[in-house]
């Protein structure tokens, strides 16, 4: 499940998520936009604050595929 898919169906606001995993606002706004990728450290966080519901494979968008 990708992140902003759990923040949103959970209500959880990103700040009260951001400091359950112990990074900035910023830092999560950078992960729900693609522009950064978590550290496995936070990953592992993210991993734990969502009892598994989002894995590191749920940053990770697949290639396009070539016609």
């Amino acid at each position: 499940m990708q992140l902003r898919q759990y923040l949103a169906t959970r209500n959880i606001p990103i700040p009260a998520f951001a400091a359950s995993i112990g990074v900035s606002v910023q830092a999560v706004h950078r992960y729900l936009s693609g522009e950064r990728t978590p550290r496995r450290a936070v990953m592992e966080r993210i991993q734990a604050a969502t009892d598994g519901e989002v894995q590191p494979n749920d940053f990770y968008t697949e290639p396009a595929q070539a016609a």
